[in-house]
């Protein structure tokens, strides 16, 4: 008893000794978890509506291939995500292209992800960090292009579990609940994400994770000319 009592302490102390942006970053490396295969169940819903993605995904925690595997319609469109670049392929033009940095912003599948999302370091890269009564607030750093004017960042153990975006205006207009985290080598996963439109009721998508194989993924995926064919 009195050396698992050392041990909570022990833990407490080393995260009360974490500056606020060192607990960002390690939470946000592991939202990513380990290098793994998967199959990823991508749900959009809008009012009256409701369409549903089936995708293969192919990461090492820093770079993704995403490909369309489902519906048959739109089957075969690829996305490769390299740090700072990203490359799409579309079957219906036979051709991969490479996304100019002004359209990060936009939608993924039509979903309320946008590609920037996809690429993912911003909340590292673009803000600063404090601590407010547990929970992390990010403000942008000057000239930082972001269309936020905060977010607040909520963990649980470490994990995130929530993220509040606001715009300019302080008004909440992004939630993302992240759940059911799995730890598979020595990492952690979420195999449940929500993100809501809180500007337009009934605007969600749901991402879940449906199948993962653990372990290296072979460097062909993160390759821009394996994008039509697959790896």
């Amino acid at each position: 008893m009195g050396r698992m009592a050392f041990t909570v302490l022990l833990l407490a102390a080393l995260a009360l000794a974490q500056s606020p942006l060192e607990k960002l970053k390690l939470a946000l490396d592991r939202l990513r978890g380990p290098a793994h295969e998967g199959i990823y169940l991508l749900q959009v819903e809008r009012p009256g509506s409701v369409r549903t993605y089936r995708l293969k995904v192919y990461t090492d925690g820093r770079r993704a291939h995403l490909r369309v595997l489902e519906p048959r319609s739109e089957a075969g469109q690829a996305f490769l995500s390299l740090g700072e670049d990203l490359y799409l392929y579309d079957p219906r033009l036979g051709r991969t292209l490479r996304l100019p940095p002004t359209g990060r912003g936009e939608r993924f599948l039509g979903s309320d992800l946008t590609y920037q999302d996809l690429v993912g370091r911003d909340l590292e890269e673009l803000f600063q960090v404090a601590e407010v009564q547990g929970v992390l607030v990010l403000s942008p750093k000057p000239g930082a292009p972001t269309p936020y004017g905060k977010v607040e960042v909520y963990l649980k153990e470490g994990l995130i579990e929530r993220i509040l975006f606001y715009d300019q205006r302080n008004q909440a207009v992004r939630e993302l609940g992240l759940s059911a985290y799995q730890r598979l080598d020595g990492a952690y996963l979420p195999r449940e994400m929500a993100l809501r439109d809180l500007q337009r009721p009934g605007y969600r998508t749901f991402l879940r994770i449906l199948e993962v194989q653990v372990g290296p993924v072979p460097e062909g995926c993160f390759n821009p000319l394996y994008l039509e064919r697959g790896c």
